[in-house]
Order: structure tokens, then C-alpha cells, then sequence
């Protein structure tokens, strides 16, 4: 079997656990939205060493929504829910979960059986997870903790919360603070994962707020 039809067997594989568990399907993005958050379930598998890999990822649907003002693409407010799982230009999402199945045989219903047993784990911690979020503070505190997951994990990873925290102290209007965080991440040279020209996401941000200032 080539990788082009294991991808196509795949896909077909998470299409239908997709409908089947309520979840919306779009160019190999699983999501949905459970308002104020968003979910995607990424899965690919490796023929070779015959494993189904999976990832549950989520973020703050008002993080894209004020992300998106503050690099200038307002426009994207307009597109379809599916551009939050697959937009280059969206706000970072985090991950609740990941794993892998092993599957002794690429046949159909190996790989149906495999991905509904994706949905069946993720869907638990999905409803573990929009339990546990009821403000901003309780979704930073959840991207904080996963994060530090990560940390203990890849030691060396150069992911940052800082984004999301600016994001945060924005949306609850602390704007002394999210000056702060905009001041320590431009000293220390962090582009926040996003440059438009020569600005990088927290320069941007400095303008935005100065713009908000301005309305007052």
C-alpha cells in the first residue's frame, strides 16, 4: 500500500468516526466547537511501524478573534470554523493529549476500529477539559499546566506561553500588564511565532493597544 493510500484510507476512516461522533471534518482537520473553546484532533499513521498517531489540541475561540485584530486580518472573523484548525494565521493551540494505537493490518475495518477508538479517548478529555474552563483564569491556568507537561517532556523545547498570557490580560482588560509582557518579550527579541514585515506579533500588539487607548 502506498502512503498515498493509507492516507486516503485514512481520512476516509476519520470522515465517517467524524460524523458518527458529531464532529465536523475538513482537509484532514477533525474539529468542533463547544462555545468558548475549540477542539481538533489531528490523526496520521505510519505504514512501517504500523501505529495510528493522534493529537487533541484546543484553544479560546476569543484568542483568534482578538489575535486576528491585532495582526491586522479582521477578514478572517468572516471564514469558515475549519480555518482555526488550519489557518497559517491563527492563534497557538494547546494539547490536551496525544497517543498512539497499533494496528495489525491496514485493512478497513482495522483502521475504522482504530480511529473511533481515537474519537472514543479524546471525547473524554474534551468533556474533562470544557468542565474544567469556566473564565480566562481557569483557561490560562489549563494552558500554564500542559504546558508545563511539555516542559518535563522536551526539556528543550523553545515553546512559550507568552502569547497567550498577552492574549489573556488584553480580554480581561489589563492593559498595564499586557503593556509589560508586549516591553519583556520585545527586549528579549521573542517574535511570538508571527512577523509581518519587520513587526513582530508583540510590536503589533504595542500598536493595537495604542489604538485602544485612543478610543478612550
Amino acid at each position: 500500500m502506498k502512503e498515498s493510500e493509507l492516507n486516503k484510507l485514512i481520512h476516509a476512516a476519520i470522515k465517517q468516526s467524524a460524523k458518527t461522533h458529531n464532529w465536523k471534518f475538513s482537509r484532514g482537520f477533525v474539529f468542533k466547537s463547544i462555545d468558548p473553546l475549540f477542539f481538533s484532533i489531528v490523526i496520521t499513521g505510519q505504514k512501517k511501524n504500523q501505529h495510528l498517531y493522534y493529537w487533541l489540541r484546543y484553544k479560546l475561540l476569543a484568542f483568534d478573534n482578538l489575535f486576528w485584530k491585532i495582526v491586522k486580518l479582521e477578514e478572517n472573523l468572516q471564514r469558515p470554523l475549519s480555518f482555526r484548525a488550519a489557518g497559517a494565521w491563527t492563534a497557538p493551540m494547546s494539547t490536551i493529549s496525544s497517543g498512539k494505537l497499533s494496528i495489525s493490518d491496514w485493512k478497513v475495518e482495522n483502521v475504522q476500529s482504530a480511529v473511533n477508538e481515537v474519537f472514543t479517548r479524546c471525547e473524554l478529555d474534551v468533556g474533562r477539559v470544557s468542565k474544567e474552563i469556566c473564565s480566562l483564569d481557569d483557561n490560562l491556568g489549563v494552558i500554564e499546566r500542559l504546558h508545563a507537561n511539555l516542559k518535563d517532556e522536551h526539556p528543550k523545547t523553545v515553546i512559550n506561553t507568552w502569547l497567550e498570557r498577552l492574549l489573556t490580560s488584553i480580554l480581561k482588560e489589563e492593559y498595564h500588564l499586557a503593556e509589560k509582557i508586549i516591553r519583556d518579550r520585545i527586549e528579549n527579541q521573542d517574535p511570538g511565532g508571527f512577523q509581518v514585515g519587520s513587526k513582530s506579533v508583540y510590536r503589533l500588539a504595542k500598536e493595537y493597544l495604542q489604538e485602544v487607548k485612543d478610543q478612550f
